[in-house]
């Protein structure tokens, strides 16, 4: 889940925009240089991989090594930001790079995965498509999806109030008068803050609490006028959808989306009361780092879950691309087009990456049901990021050139600042072939 001081591109973007917006293959400075120099010890036992399931044979080496080239450039970006890091430097050892890294890419020609790292200081495992990170907010689209689908099969409406689907003795909030709905909270429109005043991180709240939260929430904005992130809301369109079909969130989730397309290795990493990760998914599950330190799972109350509980591995998180981008034929694919459809600017991540003529473009950015989209007017890249302790993620595709691109990282965004994967997967996806 994007937490308060993430703020990665939504409350404090520009600020992170300034200082790393340029996509480039920039010659690292001098410092940086003797810096990862003096790892390369530490580094010669992390493995990197590359694997290509189909791929044509007039294709260059560079354009079937798409998953390596992506995995090259971010690589250096996330050993700059941990090795200029002095403390955490002098205490790293051979087995504790505090980071790994998988990164995922889907065209019409096939799928491939390259990996650099191990699973866990304790477990030198090296990490690869089959590894289990927590994706953090990833998991909103997952639940825009099951919406949906349930809109699609006439069980819900996005125009229904958020009351309708709570306890009857639960206070929602309205704004002179007009009651928020599942479509305002979907599409981040609701006004609701990005999470409770007073809210902290690994509480275990009673669910009378996290409604207390809910009644005593002050709007931010008028419904249905702008888009601005919400945990809060997306939470509760999670939980209204559970309470409504009489099923856990992932339940749901695995029924609609999970069993359809395969996706054996994901799921929600938490129940009730603590984080639960299934026994045949601990030993592949990849430990998150936090300033040099492996760091535990963090936990959230079932009524949020939907805002970011979700684990998944690079295989799996290919399939769901492929769906998404119609590659695979499913009974879900109308749903997955909805969420795509562009419903709102989103004026927090209107940020300018360089075209491939190294001009400085102006992509538009615009919220859907909970995907993002970036366009320059053309082109549409739909995608959404994440950040949790311990993890970073990135999902995105590009519907009309048929590609995909899933990054998966476990390290923080306090540590590397998640600008970095941005910069690097959304230009990708918006210029290739020609970037």
């Amino acid at each position: 889940m994007i937490l308060k001081k993430y703020h990665s591109l939504i409350k404090n973007f520009a600020v992170l925009s300034i200082t790393a917006m340029i996509f480039s293959t920039t010659i690292y400075s001098q410092s940086f240089n003797n810096n990862v120099s003096a790892q390369s010890q530490k580094e010669s036992n992390l493995q990197s991989s590359s694997s290509l399931s189909s791929s044509p044979s007039n294709k260059s080496e560079e354009t079937t090594n798409l998953s390596k080239v992506i995995l090259d450039k971010y690589k250096p970006r996330v050993l700059e930001h941990l090795f200029s890091n002095e403390t955490i430097a002098n205490t790293i050892s051979n087995s504790s790079i505090p980071a790994s890294i998988v990164v995922g890419i889907i065209t019409p020609n096939g799928t491939q995965v390259s990996a650099y790292g191990n699973i866990s200081k304790d477990n030198p495992t090296p990490v690869d498509g089959n590894t289990a990170f927590d994706i953090a907010s990833v998991t909103k689209t997952f639940v825009a999806t099951v919406l949906a689908d349930l809109v699609h099969q006439g069980v819900v409406k996005l125009s229904d109030p958020l009351e309708m689907y709570l306890p009857s003795n639960v206070t929602v909030p309205s704004y002179n008068g007009y009651k928020i709905t599942l479509g305002d909270l979907a599409t981040h429109s609701s006004g609701l803050p990005y999470q409770p005043t007073g809210w902290i991180k690994n509480k275990h709240y009673t669910t009378p609490q996290i409604y207390e939260f809910l009644s005593n929430s002050k709007f931010e904005d008028e419904p249905g006028t702008v888009a601005k992130y919400s945990n809060l809301g997306m939470g509760m369109v999670g939980h209204a959808m559970s309470l409504k079909m009489g099923v856990s969130l992932g339940q749901l989730i695995e029924d609609r989306i999970l069993k359809v397309l395969g996706m054996n290795s994901t799921g929600i990493g938490m129940n009730a009361t603590g984080v639960s990760i299934p026994e045949n998914i601990k030993s592949k599950f990849a430990i998150g780092h936090i300033a040099g330190n492996e760091s535990e799972l963090m936990f959230l109350p079932q009524e949020v879950q939907g805002a970011g509980a979700i684990y998944s591995t690079v295989n799996d998180l290919l399939k769901y691309v492929s769906a998404n981008l119609g590659l695979i034929d499913t009974k879900i694919n109308p749903a997955m087009e909805e969420t795509h459809a562009i419903r709102y600017p989103f004026y927090e991540l209107q940020v300018p990456f360089p075209d491939p003529s190294g001009n400085e473009s102006t992509p538009y950015a615009y919220e859907g049901l909970s995907w993002f989209s970036t366009t320059n007017l053309g082109t549409q890249v739909v995608w959404h990021n994440g950040g949790i302790d311990g993890y970073s993620s990135f999902v995105g595709f590009n519907p009309s050139k048929q590609i995909g691109l899933v990054i998966l990282c476990s390290c923080h965004f306090s540590d590397v600042p998640p600008i970095e994967m941005l910069q690097i997967a959304i230009p990708f996806l918006l210029y290739y072939p020609d970037l």
